[in-house]
Parts: structure tokens; sequence; C-alpha cells
């Protein structure tokens, strides 16, 4: 798409989508809904969608969509459908699933021509708003930038904020106005105004079904109709954030997810069945057998190994599944069982024997490495759980492939594990070294691993206060790294990461009110750190 205009670039977008959301040609609250990242990875998330579709089902309201977009047409921040910058809407909404994310929110608006500090926008200038699952989490270093916060689960309360932000501009109501009224609604946070603690909200799904209303082949999940089939997770892992800030675990009925998948797919012969509870759903087979049914191939997400039974592995093949995506996290049993991950080595090695008698060429195996009490021990039992499920899957099967994944144990606000520390750089490459090592001549075996760094950096915003943000409008803006940022800021990382919190340690997301009470967190992380000594 190089040497085109961005005009042409959008509708070329646009036009390989398939369905639509109807914009209204007016309405009296412009708003533009922010993905920031690539329109690769914004269209492939449930929530930016379901926002977009929620928000034009308003009867004053039109909602474009914008990317993060690579160069040329990175000078400045536009909408998709009709080409306007960022600064010529009522209200900018930023939808955010990853703490990595939090730079680009930054340069989206920076390229935008609006002033990043809360405080010295204009009146004229539009309402910044955040939502998404990092909103509910630690949105702290954000603050600074923010006028507001929807914690917890959007559908619901976008009616509300749009009907607010409506009335206000019928009644020609000043920002402080605004944002006033909107502080008063459950769920919303503003700086400076919000009162008490903001509290996370939770939603009934049938009520307010997720899905992509569009699909396109541009998406990470090309051409893929995805639905949301549950939300939370029951099992209750002490280093899992969504199964606490999606408390209690909720799913769809069969009806209303298979009328999802009949009246609003607009085509795609792929249908993706999301939800970190998916092993959960009480009828599995069922909802795998109506969706193959209806002609679609399948697609799933992360499923555990004691779900996968012969019965659901036929229905996995009929349905066209060609790869498996299981998380043990932990190498050793016992180290599983103290995290919450209730998996032993033989029922893992019991689904990969079934899978590997069946059409599927691709399993995925995900890790964490330098979890809190973890050992020399559980790095070497990582190693020897791959080596035999590569043993089953790979050396009978010549086109068998397995792909680790080894990702960095980064704490999470409102897990059991918020209080524990995160290992040093040093020490994860150097797990991640010795696993590599131990698997170097295994056949059929790919390891992938993250920027060991931008783990590191991850924890930082995934655990720091404003002066976080502060030292992160340096990086952006100046184009310094982020060590001198944090230099210039006095930040010490190192107090931030590798110091364990206590149960009186202020926290940078206290005000926000979890499902598990904080004593509660602090008593289980109490008995691990016992258990695991």
């Amino acid at each position: 798409m190089r040497g085109t205009s961005y005009r042409q670039m959008a509708g070329d977008l646009i036009r390989q989508e398939k369905g639509s959301v109807p914009l209204k040609k007016s309405a009296s609250v412009r708003m533009a809904l922010v993905y920031p990242n690539t329109y690769a990875v914004g269209m492939a998330n449930m929530g930016f969608q379901t926002v977009y579709r929620l928000f034009n089902l308003h009867p004053d309201v039109r909602c474009e969509r914008a990317f993060l977009m690579e160069a040329p047409y990175d000078r400045d921040m536009r909408t998709l459908e009709s080409g306007e910058r960022l600064n010529r809407f009522d209200v900018i909404g930023f939808s955010l699933s990853f703490e990595l994310d939090f730079p680009n929110m930054l340069r989206c608006l920076l390229q935008s021509g609006i002033s990043v500090p809360r405080g010295e926008r204009k009146e004229k200038d539009p309402l910044i708003v955040l939502g998404g699952a990092v909103a509910g989490l630690n949105p702290s270093p954000l603050l600074p930038f923010m006028d507001g916060l929807l914690v917890g689960e959007g559908e619901g309360i976008l009616y509300q904020i749009a009907d607010i932000v409506s009335d206000s501009r019928k009644k020609r109501l000043c920002r402080e106005e605004t944002l006033g009224l909107l502080s008063e609604l459950d769920g919303f946070f503003v700086p400076g105004m919000t009162k008490s603690v903001v509290r996370h909200i939770q939603r009934p799904l049938d009520v307010y079904p997720t899905y992509t209303p569009i699909v396109t082949p541009y998406s990470h999940f090309e051409n893929m109709f995805v639905v949301e089939v549950s939300r939370g997770c029951p099992q209750g892992c002490f280093f899992c954030a969504a199964c606490k800030i999606y408390h209690p675990y909720r799913f769809r009925s069969l009806d209303s997810v298979m009328n999802t998948v009949k009246m609003e797919n607009p085509g795609a012969q792929r249908v993706g069945l999301e939800g970190a509870g998916l092993s959960d759903y009480p009828e599995l087979e069922k909802l795998f057998e109506s969706v193959i049914k209806t002609g679609h191939s399948l697609s799933i997400s992360s499923i555990r190994p004691n779900r996968i039974q012969p019965d659901l592995v036929r229905l996995m093949e009929r349905g066209g599944v060609r790869t498996v995506t299981m998380a043990p996290e932990a190498g050793s049993e016992d180290l599983r069982r103290c995290i919450g991950k209730k998996i032993k080595d033989e029922q893992l090695l019991t689904s990969i024997r079934l899978l590997a008698e069946t059409s599927i060429k691709m399993i995925k195996l995900y890790f964490i490495i330098g979890l809190p009490g973890e050992t020399e021990d559980d790095i070497d039992a990582v190693i020897q759980l791959v080596k035999d499920s590569a043993f089953i899957f790979c050396g009978k099967r010549k086109r068998g492939r397995m792909r680790i994944s080894l990702n960095a144990f980064i704490p999470k606000p409102f897990t059991e594990f918020q209080w524990s520390p995160m290992f040093t750089e040093k020490e994860l490459s150097r797990k991640r070294t010795r696993i590599r090592q131990g698997l170097r001549d295994v056949k059929g075996v790919d390891i992938t691993t993250k920027s060991t760094r931008q783990e590191i950096l991850q924890g930082v915003l995934s655990l720091g206060d404003e002066s976080v943000g502060q030292a992160m409008l340096d990086a952006v803006q100046n184009n310094v790294s982020w060590k001198q940022a944090f230099k210039r800021r006095d930040l010490d990382v190192s107090s931030i990461l590798h110091a364990e919190r206590h149960i009186d340690t202020p926290l940078p997301w206290d005000f926000i009110e979890s499902e598990v009470p904080r004593k509660t967190s602090w008593t289980c992380y109490q008995e691990y750190r016992k258990e695991c000594a």
C-alpha cells in the first residue's frame, strides 16, 4: 500500500472487510475509538470491535476507528472511515489490552496534536477516555494523561457514557461539568473527581454478546469470526489476572452462542471460540458439534490437557482444528500444584498421545519462567517435559511440530502474586538459555521467546505509579532511552520490580476495588511461600 494516500490505504482496508457496523451520516457526538497498535492486532480484539459496535447503536453517536499506522501514514492520527484527525472528535476512547501499548497511546496523542498532560488541555479538546483490560488492573502510569477510566466491563455502561456526553453537548456544559457527571457512574473513574474507590463491574454475557462483527484477511485472526464463549476462569491460578478482574466465571448458553454464530457471522468460514475458561464450558462437546453442523470450521483458544478426551479430539479433527494450544505453565507437578495449575504430567502426555493419532499438525505449549519459588529442578523439569512430549508427538510423525513459548513471570495486580518480586533480566535470560541448550537437539521443537528487556519494561508499566507515566512521556516525546527516562525521574526500577511488597505497602492500583479482598490475597501468598520454601 506504499505510495498511496491515507484515504486510499484506508479505503483498501475497508473494502477487504466482510461485515460492517452502520455509521450515521451525522450525530451529535463524534467519537474516535483507538486501538494503539496495528490494524491487524486491533481487529483481532473482540472487546475493541464490541465497543465500536455498541457505541454506534446509540442514536446520538457516530464512532469511527483509528489505529497506530506505520510509515508513511504515521505523521498524524486519522480515523479509518472519514480520514479525520483525532483532534476533531468530541471523545477519544482508547482500548488497551496490554501494558506495552501504553507508550503507543502517548504516540497517538502526540500525532494528533492533542496536549498529552491532562491539565494542559483546552475546553475544545476531546475528552480522553481509557477502557480495556489494563484499565481494570493498574492504569496509574496513564492517570496523568486520562480524563476518565472505564474500570471493568464496558457493556451496559457505554450507553450511559454516550447519554451523558450527548446531553452535555445539548446543554452546552463545560468539560469539568461533563466529567463530573461521568464520575458519578458506577465503574467510571475520573482523576481528581471520583471520591471513593471504583469497583470492577461485571455484566451478563447473554445480554451483551461479544463477537467480531467485521472479519478481514488483514487481522491476526485472518478471515475468522470470533465469538466469546465465556469470561473469567474458575481455576484461580495465582499468577492470572483474568480470573480475578473478570470474577466470577460466567459462560454464555449454548443457544446464545449458536444464535450469534448463525445471525452475526458476516460470512467467515472459520469460527473462533474464545474464552480463558473455555475448558470449563459445561457443554463443550455439544458446542463443537453444533458449530461443525453449521458447516463451519473450528478454531479454539487454549485448552487444558485434562479436558482433552477422545470424543472432544474427534470433534476437533472434524472441525478442521490443526493447532492445539495448552499451557502447563510450570515444568514440575509440584510447582504447578502450588500456583493453582492442577495438571499432572501424565494428563499432559496422555492428551498429546491422543492428538498424535490425529491430523492435528501443531501443538503449542506455554510455560512461565521465573515463578515465585522456582528452582533449578523446575527449569530442568521444563526441559524433560518438552522432551517427553516431543518424543510422543514428533517422534512418530514426520510432520508433527511443537512450539514452546517461554514467558517471564510478571506480577499482576489483584493476583495472589502481586506481592512477589520479579526475577532480574540477567536471571531470566540465564533460565531461557538453559532451556534452549537443553532442547537444542530435540527434533520438531521450535522455541519462541519475547525480549527479556521488553518483559522487564512490561513489569515496570504493570506495577508502576504516575511517575512511571511521566518517565514514559519523556521516553516517547524526547526520544530518549527508557534507562535515561527513568534516571531523569529518579526512578529505581529495582525497587519497583525486585522488592517484595507487603500487606501494608501502598499499591498504585489501590483506588480500584477487587473482588478478592487484599487480606485474602496476602494470606494465600504467605501460605504459598511456606509451601515453596
